[in-house]
Parts: structure tokens; C-alpha cells; sequence
């Protein structure tokens, strides 16, 4: 047990132990009344999966299932820091089987001890009932995982009302929105670094040898302060620590998380980039990669200027190209009479074992372990820049703000002996401005209100912290619904409901049968291998019962129709090293991952002609009349077409089927697509799954009509299966584009 206290770092540590027990064990003991070995398999699946994502919600933010978790549980941040969790998801998958088998064998367990200690079986079942009550009371206690179960709850079943209204209910109604901010001059610029993970702990004793340049600006209180800083509810993880710290609200957005800024075009809630914009500054942002948890999208949304990292500068960069940039981008703004506000954001001492960049070994001793080299490596960049602006002359007129975005996550053995955990901001803001935060609780909600008072900017807008006279962790846990729906009712969107609600369908079980709903994407999935357009790929997805078959088509250098998605990722699947496109002759040489046969027009015939039933869909290429007069037969040719020229063109081909994209579906008016379409026969349409739900009354129209929808990219969503669009979406359209089928 001690063991796993100090791995977790809580002082109510046996607790939050006991409560993991008293999950595991309900479940075990649910798991083992039940008779039906299938039904057995399946709790015992569906409780591992339980089981392990509460240990991995308590192993990163050392709560069980919180907010702060369920907006990272996603793919896009998953699959973002993969490299980071390697080693993690190998003992995730050993954890979910020992707990699967010992679900699974809860009966024969059960029973193996009884018959050990000649327990009577009616005694085992009075127990076993006995046992699961006494485990669920035990996680209805605060910090338990039903209580904090509920809480999740509350957060996420919010209704999106009126912003006035949700003002109102929180006694916020002389809130100032954006529109009403009345701003004085601002005289100083700003520059804001937000550090991964970085505790006020590093600046103990006990690291000294890693924080020394941030120490001593900690020691200069002539020229620096030293503040506190608590981290409060909402905002414990990056992207909701920005948000916080612009808006001075917790980011809290229910389901919808930060997703709801995709199609947000405008901000009710008030941050200081509203308040800055007024004052002429340039808005600029700098980190290594601003998509994980929609961090580029919120910045757009809360009026950002400009966003610099990895995918505008089209490389991958770490901490010290962060700052090189940030640099960079401060010597062009000598250029101009604008003043700016500079935000930045590091990673390389993100848990659970930082992000280690080898060009530091020049600067900086080795550590004993990755993670402290990369805090000395963080400490050494911030004293550079430091010295750049001081160099530069920047600091005359410039106000630094240097504060973590929140508590490391996962273990905190590194903070053992290190004093009470918690946050810290340093400044060079003017001692006297700084003084009231000093003597107060200073929280995370704080930031905004601090930093504008700060440069000396004045203004009338008013944060959340100005409503606030209690503790502020406790208000923000009693009014989370309305801070919810605060955030969410707070962005004016282009269309304020754009999910469908999942309704299963009737008809399930013939829409999986039906052949002619299912088109084998770019000739359907081989060896777990997309895009192959390959032989082998036609025919292993003809003998699992497709019979509509999409190959990507293009032109060889020598005008020769072949099957390939794009031409840079065949060279890189082939090895081939010439000039793209290549020579048909190339092209046929090439095999593709080394094993499989490409495909020109002399094979698509073949095997069509052999294959008497099979339809062939075409993409990328849009000219029908060329294309159809090489294929073996019209009749089972549908071309997806690109211009609504080329359209007419397929239809006056006589081809089975001339199918408009969706660029051509969209480029006319709602009202007359259908009307256009009936007019000239068109009988199928292709359109992607992220127009579903904003184009849902059209798709109805069309399906009224007789229209064939079929849609696109739906492996594109991790999350949503090519199944789940067969169960909820399939009433709406007729078909999809499908890597993989069971028919």
C-alpha cells in the first residue's frame, strides 16, 4: 500500500485505494452471479474496460473519471501523445486482460474458495450480495467514484440557454461582454509563457541543481515577484488552463468539449485578447502543436492574430525551437509601432517522463533521470529568452508573466520532501500593482484580472473572480452546471445544434446483408492495409461479398489510366526514388508495401470481365468520356465526378451511373439540387460524413426523390465505426464507402 501511496501522492491516499478495491471488487462480484458464460464474457469485457480507464483516470490526474479526463480521452490527443505513453499502453493491455480473466473466472474463484474453507453455498450468495452493497456505499463518499461519478454528470447534462440568462443566474448581469469593453491606452507589451507541469516544487532546495536561473529570479525581488498561484476545478489541463487564463472562466463544455469552437465565428465571454484588440496589440501564439484538445480553435475563436507551430511551419519542433521562434518573431515586431502580447507554451516537461531533446546535451549536465534533464532544459531556455529580451531591449517596456499551466500529472515522487504542492507566477510586473494578489487566496481564475492590471491596462471588463466572495474552488464545484452552460450558450456558432441524435435503426439487420450499400474503399481493406487499390485487395473483399469496388484512378506520365490514391504516397509505399508521375511501364514494376500487384487498365479489365457482377466506382479521374470508353463495360461503371460539366458529360456516356461529388452537390442552391438532378436522371450522390448532420434536410430531400447518398470518410473518425453509421446514420443516407464489412 505504500507503495501505491507514494506512487500517487494523496494524503487521503488509502481512500482513494480502498474506493479502486471496492470497484474492482463489486465488479468481481456482480461478474459472479452471473450463469450465462456469454453474458459472463461480455460483463467481464465491458467492467475491465471500467476498471482500467478509472486506474488510468487516477494514474494521470490522480481523481477518478473527471472532466479533465474525458476531454483528453480522445483520438486526436491519444494518438498526439503516443510516443510519450508508449510504455503505459503496453501495461494498459496486461491490466485489461488480468482483469478480464479474473471478471471472467469469478465463479470458479469464488468456488475454489469456498470449497477450501467449506463455506455453505447459501452463506457465498448472502455474502456476495452483502459485498456489493457495502462496496457501493463505500464510492458514494466524497472523492468516491460514484460520488465523483455524479459530478462528472452534472457537468456533462447541460442544455444550451440564453447567455444573459446564464448571466443572470450566476448574479453576473453587469457582466461586460466584448461588445461594451471600454479600454484605455495600453502603454506596455505582454508576453505570457505557460510551462508544462512546472510545480513550484522544482524551486526547492531539494532541485536546485535544475531551477537555478528561475531561483534566482524567485530571489530578486527588486526586479521580480513571486506569487502563489493555487489551480482550481476546470482548468487542470493545458487547453483548459489557456482558457482560463484568457477568459478567467473554467473550461468546462460539457459533452460538446472544445469541439464547439469548429464552428464558432465569435465570443460573448469576455478574455483579454478582446480587451488587447482594443489597444492595437498583436495577438501572437507559439507552441509546439496548437490542435491537441482544440487548442487552435479556441484561440480563433477568442480573436487570436496569428498561431505559430509545427503544422504552419509544416516541421516538428520542441521547446527550444519555441522559443528560437518566439525570437524571431519578436525582432519583426520592431518593425512595426504595434505593440504586442506574445503567448507561449512549452511540453518538454510534460508527464509522464518529459519530452527529451538531445541539442540541450551541449548546454546542460546529464540528470539522473529524462524528465529532470528537460526541467533544467526549460530553466536554461527561460533565462536565454529572458536575456534575449533583456539584450533587445524589450523589458523596458514589457510585462512577463511565467507561470505553469497546471500540477504535474501522474506520480509526484519527484515532489517528495519538495513542501506543499501547488503553482507560481513570476512577473516584472510593478511591485506596488502585484501587492493585492500577494495578500489573497490567488487562483488560476485570478490570471486575467492580473495580468491586464499588470501592464497597466486599463478597461471595465469583469472576470468571474470579481462575483466570486467564498472559497473559489467551492464556488466553481456548486455552480458547475451553470458555468457550463455559461461557456457553452458564451460563442456564437454557425449552427448552435450540429449532432445528430443516434437513433438505431429497424432495419439493421438487412441494411449489414445488402451488398449494394457497401463500396469497398479504393478496393477495400487488405492485411489491415488501406489504399492499396491493389489485385489482392479486389479480390480478398469480392470473396467477403462486396460487389461495389471504388479504385482511385490517375494518369501515368505516358497517359496511361492506373489505380493509385495519390502519387507521393505510392513512391513512398513502393520505394520508388524517379519523378512522379512515373511511366506506366514503372508504375507496373512497383509493388505496393513489397507484396501487392498495382493495378493498370489491362488488369481492371481482366478482372471485371472474370467478375461478372462486380460494379466498379471511380475517383479522382473526371473525364468520363475517356475513362469509360477503356473500361469493359458501361453498364457496370459509375464514375463520381467533380465538375458538373463532367457530369453531363458521364450521363451522355450511356455509364451505369454519372454520380455528382460533393463539391458539385454543394455548389448549387439547396432548394434546386434536387429539382436539377431529378431533371437530368442522376440517381447517386457521394458526400462526406462531416456534412451529414449540416446537410441532413437535403440528404432527407434526396432519399425522397429516389437519390442515392453514399457516404465518405467515415474512417475518419476514429471514434464513429463504419457500424455505428450502419446502426444510427444509414436511415438517413444509402450507402457508405467502407474500408471493411462482415457481410
Amino acid at each position: 500500500m505504500n507503495v501505491i501511496i507514494v506512487l500517487f501522492g494523496f494524503f487521503n491516499a488509502k481512500f482513494l485505494l480502498l474506493n479502486l478495491v471496492a470497484l474492482i471488487g463489486a465488479f468481481f462480484l456482480m461478474a459472479s452471479l452471473i450463469k450465462h458464460k456469454s453474458l459472463r464474457k461480455i460483463s467481464a469485457f465491458i467492467f475491465s474496460i471500467i476498471s482500467v480507464l478509472q486506474i488510468l483516470s487516477f494514474y494521470i490526474t490522480r481523481t477518478f473519471i473527471s472532466y479533465s479526463f474525458i476531454i483528453h480521452f480522445n483520438t486526436r490527443d491519444v494518438l498526439g501523445m503516443k510516443d510519450l505513453f508508449a510504455l503505459e499502453m503496453v501495461y494498459i493491455l496486461i491490466l485489461f486482460v488480468l482483469l478480464f480473466i479474473f471478471y471472467y473466472k469469478s465463479q470458479i474463484i469464488i468456488n475454489s474458495i469456498r470449497t477450501v474453507l467449506k463455506i455453505k453455498l447459501s452463506t457465498v450468495k448472502v455474502l456476495k450480495v452483502f459485498g456489493i452493497i457495502i462496496s457501493v456505499l463505500i464510492m458514494t463518499f466524497k472523492t468516491g467514484v460514484i460520488h465523483d461519478g455524479y459530478t462528472l454528470l452534472k457537468n456533462l447534462n447541460v442544455n444550451h440557454e440564453d447567455f444573459n440568462k446564464e448571466l443572470s443566474k450566476l448574479n453576473m448581469q453587469d457582466y461586460v461582454k466584448p461588445e461594451n469593453l471600454v479600454v484605455g491606452e495600453a502603454k506596455k507589451n505582454i508576453i505570457i509563457i505557460s510551462l508544462e507541469s512546472f510545480e513550484k516544487g522544482y524551486f526547492s532546495d531539494k532541485h536546485a541543481k535544475l531551477t537555478p536561473n528561475l531561483r534566482a529570479l524567485k530571489a530578486d525581488s527588486i526586479n521580480w515577484s513571486y506569487l502563489n498561484l493555487n489551480q482550481n476545478q476546470g482548468s487542470s489541463w493545458t487547453s483548459g488552463s489557456l482558457y482560463t487564463a484568457i477568459t478567467g472562466f473554467p473550461a468546462f463544455f460539457g459533452t460538446e468539449a472544445n469541439s464547439i469552437f469548429q464552428t464558432s465565428y465569435s465570443s460573448s465571454i469576455t478574455g483579454i485578447t478582446h480587451v488587447l484588440k482594443q489597444t492595437n496589440h498583436d495577438l501572437i501564439y507559439i507552441t509546439d502543436n496548437a490542435e491537441v484538445s482544440g487548442t487552435n480553435e479556441m484561440l480563433y475563436a477568442l480573436e487570436i492574430d496569428e498561431i505559430i507551430d509545427q503544422k504552419n511551419l509544416n516541421r516538428k519542433i520542441k521547446d527550444k525551437d519555441v522559443f528560437e521562434l518566439a525570437k524571431q518573431r519578436l525582432r519583426q515586431s520592431k518593425t512595426t509601432d504595434k505593440p504586442f502580447t506574445l503567448v507561449m507554451s512549452t511540453l518538454s516537461t510534460h508527464f509522464p517522463n518529459g519530452v527529451y531533446d538531445d541539442r540541450m546535451e551541449a548546454n546542460l549536465p546529464p540528470q539522473e533521470t529524462d524528465l529532470e534533464f528537460m526541467v533544467s532544459a526549460t530553466d536554461y531556455l527561460v533565462n536565454d529568452f529572458l536575456t534575449f529580451l533583456k539584450t533587445e531591449n524589450f523589458l523596458e517596456d514589457t510585462v512577463v508573466y511565467i507561470f505553469p499551466d497546471h500540477l504535474k500529472m501522474g506520480s509526484d515522487t519527484i515532489f517528495e520532501d519538495t513542501g506543499e504542492r501547488g503553482l507560481f507566477l513570476l512577473t516584472n510586473a510593478p511591485t506596488q500593482v502585484i501587492a493585492p494578489y500577494k495578500n489573497n487566496i490567488f487562483f488560476q481564475i485570478d490570471l486575467p484580472k492580473l495580468i491586464l492590471d499588470g501592464a497597466e491596462v486599463k478597461h471595465n471588463a469583469k472576470f468571474l473572480t470579481d462575483y466570486i466572495d467564498i472559497d473559489k474552488n467551492l464556488y466553481i464545484d456548486n455552480n458547475i452546471t451553470q458555468l457550463t452552460t455559461l461557456n457553452l450558450s458564451g460563442f456564437s456558432r454557425l449552427k448552435n445544434e450540429p449532432y445528430l441524435v443516434p437513433i438505431k435503426t429497424k432495419h439493421y439487420n438487412s441494411y449489414i446483408k445488402d451488398t449494394i450499400r457497401f463500396i469497398a474503399h479504393a478496393g477495400g481493406a487488405i492485411d489491415n492495409q488501406t489504399y492499396t487499390n491493389s489485385l489482392e485487395a479486389l479480390n480478398h473483399n469480392y470473396k467477403k461479398g462486396f460487389r461495389l469496388f471504388e479504385l482511385d484512378i490517375r494518369k501515368t506520365s505516358d497517359n496511361k489510366f492506373v489505380a493509385v490514391h495519390y502519387w507521393g504516397e505510392w513512391a513512398e509505399r513502393t520505394g520508388f526514388k524517379g519523378s512522379l508521375p512515373p511511366t506506366h511501364q514503372d508504375f507496373l514494376q512497383y509493388k505496393i508495401q513489397s507484396k501487392y500487384t498495382p493495378l493498370d487498365m489491362e488488369s481492371i479489365n481482366d478482372w471485371f470481365k472474370l467478375n461478372k457482377d462486380a460494379i466498379l466506382i471511380t475517383d479522382k479521374i473526371n473525364t468520363p468520356r475517356a475513362f469509360s470508353n477503356s473500361f469493359i463495360d458501361k453498364d457496370r461503371l459509375i464514375m463520381e465526378l467533380f465538375t458538373w460539366e463532367a457530369v453531363i458529360e458521364g450521363l451522355a456516356c450511356k455509364i451505369k451511373s454519372s454520380m455528382p461529388s460533393q463539391r458539385v452537390l454543394l455548389s448549387f442552391k439547396p432548394e434546386d439540387v434536387v429539382a436539377k438532378f431529378k431533371a437530368q436522371g442522376i440517381t447517386d450522390v457521394a458526400l462526406s460524413r462531416y456534412n451529414l448532420s449540416k446537410e441532413i434536410d437535403l440528404i432527407k430531400e434526396l432519399k425522397q426523390n429516389g437519390i442515392k447518398v453514399y457516404l465518405y470518410n467515415i474512417e475518419d473518425f476514429n471514434e464513429i465505426s463504419a457500424d455505428y453509421v450502419v446502426k444510427y446514420e444509414m436511415d438517413y443516407i444509402f450507402g457508405i464507402y467502407a474500408d471493411d464489412w462482415d457481410f
